[in-house]
Formats: C-alpha cells, sequence, structure tokens
C-alpha cells in the first residue's frame, strides 16, 4: 500500500505539499467508495458535490472530502467507521482511528512522515473525511444515476445525482454557505470557498440546466440570473486563490483563474442565461 501510494506522489514531485497530500486522499477516497458500493448497507448511499463531479465527471480539481447523501435514512455512521477501519487494515494492511462529528466521520491515517508529507514536528495524520447527510428534503424532482468508475484499479458503480440537481445544490452553496477562514490570529485568509465558484465555471460550460426545484427562494431562471450576478460581483481574487491552491496542480492556472474569475463568471453567466433572460 505505502510502495503504490509513494509510485503516484512520484508522479506530482513538483506539486506542492499540500496539493500532494490531497492526491494521497484522492486514492484513500476510491478504495473507500470502491467499499461502502460493493456492501450491501452502504451501496444505496449517493455521491454528490465536488466529490461526484471528480470521481464519475473528470472534474479538473481534487476533492478534499466525501459527500454523501443518505436517502434511505438508515446509516449508523459509528458502525460505517468501524467498517472502514476494518476493511483498511485487513485488505490494505493500513491502520487508522476515527472520530465521529455529527454527520461527518474523520479516518486518521498515520502515514505523512513516511511519506515524506510532513516534517517529524508536524502531525503524522492524514484526515479523511466522509460526509453522510440526511437532510435532502429541500431538494424536489431530482433523479439517481448510477455512474462507472475505474480508477487506480478499482471498479465500482457509483450512485450519484443528475447533473441539474448537483448544479442546482451547488448555486444553493454559493447563495448562502457561510463560510470563512482566518489565520490563528485572527486575520482573514479566505471569505468564500473557491471551489464553489470552479465548479461553477464547469457547470456552466457544460450548459447544465439547474433544477430550480432544489434552490429555495429562486423562482425563475430571472431571479437566479440576478442573485448569481450579485454573488459572483463581489468575489475576491484572494479568496479564490487561497481554497484552490491545495486542489489543482497547475499553480499557475490557479493564479491566473483567480485573477479573473469574477470577469469569466459574469460573462460565462450572462451567455448562459442569453443575458437578459427570457424566463
Amino acid at each position: 500500500m505505502i510502495e503504490y501510494i509513494k509510485a503516484i506522489l512520484s508522479e506530482k514531485e513538483d506539486a506542492p505539499l499540500i496539493f500532494k497530500r490531497n492526491v494521497v486522499k484522492e486514492y484513500l477516497q476510491v478504495l473507500t467508495m470502491s467499499f461502502l458500493y460493493s456492501h450491501s448497507d452502504y451501496k444505496n448511499l449517493v455521491l454528490y458535490g465536488g466529490s461526484s463531479l471528480r470521481h464519475c465527471y473528470g472534474l479538473q480539481r481534487l476533492s478534499e472530502d466525501l459527500d454523501f447523501v443518505d436517502v434511505e435514512k438508515k446509516i449508523d455512521l459509528g458502525k460505517l467507521a468501524v467498517d472502514l477501519i476494518s476493511f483498511f487494515e485487513k485488505k490494505h494492511n493500513l491502520k487508522a482511528t476515527f472520530k465521529i462529528q455529527k454527520f461527518r466521520c474523520v479516518l486518521k491515517f498515520p502515514i505523512l512522515h513516511i511519506l515524506n508529507l510532513a516534517k517529524t514536528s508536524e502531525s503524522n495524520f492524514l484526515f479523511l473525511k466522509i460526509e453522510v447527510y440526511t437532510k435532502f428534503d429541500f431538494c424536489q424532482n431530482y433523479r439517481i444515476e448510477i455512474i462507472p468508475v475505474f480508477k487506480f484499479g478499482e471498479s465500482m458503480l457509483v450512485k450519484s445525482f443528475d447533473l441539474p440537481t448537483m448544479m442546482a445544490t451547488k448555486i444553493r452553496a454559493i447563495l448562502h454557505r457561510k463560510w470563512e477562514r482566518t489565520t490563528k490570529n485572527g486575520k482573514l485568509l479566505a471569505m468564500v470557498k473557491g471551489r464553489d465558484y470552479y465548479d461553477l465555471m464547469w457547470y456552466l460550460k457544460q450548459g447544465v440546466e439547474p433544477n430550480l426545484d432544489c434552490i429555495e427562494g429562486i423562482k425563475n431562471k430571472s431571479e437566479l440570473y440576478t442573485r448569481l450576478l450579485e454573488v459572483v460581483t463581489k468575489v475576491d481574487k484572494t479568496s479564490i486563490k487561497y481554497d484552490l491552491e491545495s486542489l489543482i496542480e497547475d499553480q499557475s492556472f490557479v493564479q491566473t483563474f483567480s485573477e479573473n474569475a469574477r470577469e469569466i463568471l459574469i460573462t460565462m453567466i450572462e451567455k448562459f442565461f442569453k443575458f437578459p433572460p427570457t424566463s
């Protein structure tokens, strides 16, 4: 297992350290999904968000966490964590511990030192977060699709929401997410998640029509157009750059996108809604 991970990392020698850590996370994510979708207790979990775009649709950025919806409301997070710990140890000889935080299961792998991804004075733990939501009642008229995924020698059939529904949940996050990142001294580093705006760009480029039934307070495309422009025009390049540095290998792209994200998205939104919008 460790030697295989080192081989994966050998292809990313010039990448930032934080990006390399997320590369390892991606491998562990694939193993996790392979286990979940072959297990009778977990095969009906629905992957969504950036996790789904990355693993099912080839989005060109990494995803830090695995995000699922438990539409059947049957999953016991504690049991899921224990089952995953057993799976990694028995099948991959990789020990881990875990903690549960509300809707989140966090696996802790003591592997950073042996992979040269942390100094000996730093923590040895790589954290893999698996988030399982049950509150998805705000969304209506969605579809669940089964998507074949072949990665790192693993084969699985992943359940995911349809793209219009996932675009709607992303727009919902952009309109309503309360998030910021600060230093220990309280200095503001970022006010929004840059990944949200990168993903929005991806959806717009694909021409996906959002499922408006999943966005509270939005009656039609005209209203959505106005709200999106209000939010996008306030985006600052520092926030975009800060969040994407650990998720995209090409740092020159991150820099260029962060400097031009506002103008790019405004143009794409106007074209997408055929400015001025007609409905």
